[in-house]
Formats: structure tokens, sequence, C-alpha cells
């Protein structure tokens, strides 16, 4: 099991490589350590589109020095969604989760969650593999995502997964702090 996993650059697939990503790459070279695993979540569920090129975005995290040892699908995570509803125990929420997809879609705080959750060992997925594993979780993010992820601590908080809230951090960022 690692010691940190590290999430950054987050894209979602109808964006391009910005000022923020080059940001979220100095952050990241101020809390990485040669043994974390670096992961990087690309949001294709959102606002899909098919023309992303994961390849140049993978190419341009490397050229930049960090590239990252898994990069997964948003979409990629929805039957652990319906995973970390069932152990929701808190009835109201499991409820309003339950009828927002419904109406909706799956909300970005259970993906959170289940993205959590699984970097942490706490779910298994074939796409995830058992060594990237974490005791610790730093996830450095837009300051726009903030509600999103109080949201998903909130949902953490209502399962019998609720002591890993303290193993997670949040470094977030505007996209104009680079100098």
């Amino acid at each position: 099991m690692k010691k940190n996993s590290i999430e950054y650059a987050h894209i979602y697939t109808n964006s391009k490589i910005d000022q923020e990503h080059l940001v979220s790459l100095k952050e990241l070279g101020k809390v990485y350590e040669n043994n974390d695993s670096l992961v990087v979540m690309v949001d294709d569920y959102s606002f899909p589109d098919p023309t992303f090129d994961y390849d140049s975005f993978i190419n341009w995290l490397g050229y930049n020095g960090y590239k990252p040892h898994l990069i997964l699908r948003e979409s990629q995570l929805i039957p652990l969604c319906d995973q970390v509803i069932k152990l929701v125990k808190d009835i109201k929420l499991k409820k309003e989760l339950i009828a927002y997809i419904k109406i909706k879609k799956y909300p970005c705080s259970l993906f959170i969650a289940a993205w959590y959750l699984l970097r942490l060992g706490k779910l298994e997925y074939s796409v995830f593999p058992k060594q990237e594993y974490s005791e610790n979780l730093i996830n450095i993010l837009a300051e726009s995502f903030k509600p999103f992820e109080d949201r998903a601590i909130e949902i953490l908080s209502a399962t019998k997964y609720k002591d890993v809230v303290s193993n997670i951090k949040n470094i977030y960022i505007s996209g104009r702090e680079i100098e």
C-alpha cells in the first residue's frame, strides 16, 4: 500500500489544458514523494466529448514531469457509485441520492465518494490495481470543486467508512497562482 494517492490535473473531456493544470502541477511538486501514487480523473460524464485526446494529455503531463500511474474516466465509476449508495446509512441522504439520479444523473459528490473509497482500498474494482491503494489521499483541485468535495465528505461520513475522512486532504487552487 502506498503512503499517498495524489489526484491532480483533473480535466473535463470538453476542456483543453490550461493555466489551472499548470498550477496543479506546481502544487503537486510541493507534496509529491517517490512512493506516492499519481492519479488523474478525466470527467467524461458531466460534459462528454468523444474527441478528447487522452494520449496528448498523458504526454503533456509526462513532458511536464508528472506522468500519472493511472488515469481513470469518471464514467468508469458508475458501478462503484451504486455500491456507495448501498453503504449510506442515513436514510434521508440515501433517498436524496437515489432521487437525484432518477431525475438527473449521478451527482459529482457521489463520484468523488466512490473515487476516494476506491483509492483508499475500501472498494475494489478491476480497472484500479491494488498496488495503487493508499493510506492517505491528497487532491489538488480547482476551488470551484469545494462544494462537491464537501458533499462527498458528507456521503462518506454516512457510511461505515466515515473514519477515512481524516485521511483526505484537499489543496484548492484558483488556476491563476503561477508566477
